[in-house]
């Protein structure tokens, strides 16, 4: 596997003379990069193992503003249109929503000033001034201790969450191609890829390997392709990223209720944010799941903590009776001032 590939392709999107320092550095800043950050009259920031740091124009990382490579007005707005194969309008609803999918999967954060309707509903966005290219990496390891600690005895319904950052969808994409085949203990797999991300469709061709028994509802909204899933694809397990919506929720009730196993993501810095979640509780109050996974932050696919659903559904209702946040030692912290959050 080229391991220095998804870097050339995020950074290949770039305006030229950021793209041709990018491409001097050395390849270990290649391989531990996670984000290239781009910001109007700013330094150019790369975001990995290493931290966050500033790079040379000669592809050296460095601390130091003085003599950095800077990513001018030109150089933001340049990328912007390249990002949008230069059709900002075919891509304006991923824009609104502050994100583009480019080939390979890579996802570009932006950053601009929005432009409201009467009702304040945000119609586009404009000035881009702030880009953040996420590099999407294939990992072929990422779930190989998820399958041994959370799947020994067969695939279940499961809640992977984390901070950004923590590999959630690298371990959704790498759980789909272990789960998906043929076989009597294979499973026809649905991975629902809404921001391109999952699989990476390019002219119909996932680019990522999801399995040889996976179909890919490909930018479609999740409630819409959950249900459209259940009905035409038969799936045995269905996998979608970054679940939040009402009607993703419902979706994925109708699903369980059907028989279907979910494997999804959620964002959850820590034990106290996947308590105070509103969809978590709600995903475990009503949806069959019986794994939470909790992946540790700073790293890529180390999962920190494995809980029982009933576990966190139980500290759940203890956080609400209680009026604070239940530590897993059975200690509340914070209930004064937790008391004051809404939940959600």
């Amino acid at each position: 596997m080229n391991t220095v590939q998804p870097f050339y392709g995020a950074a290949g999107v770039c305006a030229p003379e950021i793209k041709k320092c990018l491409y001097m550095a050395d390849k270990r800043i290649m391989e531990e990069t996670a984000e290239i950050r781009l910001r109007n009259d700013r330094p150019v920031v790369l975001y990995g193992k290493y931290g966050s740091s500033l790079i040379t124009p000669s592809g050296e990382l460095t601390n130091d503003p003085e003599g950095c490579l800077y990513s001018s007005c030109a150089a933001v707005s340049d990328t912007f249109n390249r990002l949008c194969g230069y059709s900002i309008h075919s891509h304006q609803n991923s824009i609104v929503n502050g994100y583009i999918t480019v080939m390979g999967g890579h996802r570009a954060g932006i950053a601009g000033t929005a432009v409201r309707d009467s009702d304040g509903k945000i119609q586009s966005v404009r000035n881009i001034s702030c880009i953040n290219i996420r590099i999407a990496r294939e990992c072929h390891t990422a779930a190989r201790e998820f399958m041994k600690m959370v799947f020994d005895d067969g695939v279940k319904s499961v809640i992977i969450a984390g901070p950004p950052s923590s590999g959630k969808t690298t371990m959704l994409r790498d759980i789909a191609r272990r789960i998906s085949g043929v076989g009597e203990k294979s499973c026809k797999v649905t991975v629902i890829d809404e921001r391109e991300e999952l699989a990476a469709v390019y002219d119909g061709v996932s680019r990522f390997d999801v399995g040889i028994n996976t179909d890919v509802l490909d930018s479609y909204p999740k409630g819409a392709a959950i249900s459209a899933a259940i009905r035409t694809m038969s799936p045995d397990v269905i996998i979608c990223d970054e679940v939040s919506e009402p009607g993703e929720l419902c979706a994925i009730s109708a699903g369980a209720n059907a028989g279907v196993k979910f494997i999804l993501s959620v964002h959850a810095s820590d034990y106290k944010e996947l308590i105070r979640r509103k969809q978590i509780e709600q995903l475990l109050s009503t949806y069959g799941f019986e794994k939470v996974v909790l992946l540790k932050g700073g790293s890529l696919c180390e999962i920190q903590e494995i809980y029982d659903a009933g576990e966190i559904r139980d500290e759940i209702y203890r956080d609400r009776a209680c009026g604070g946040i239940v530590d897993p030692d059975g200690s509340v912290f914070g209930a004064d001032a937790e008391n004051k959050i809404e939940y959600g």
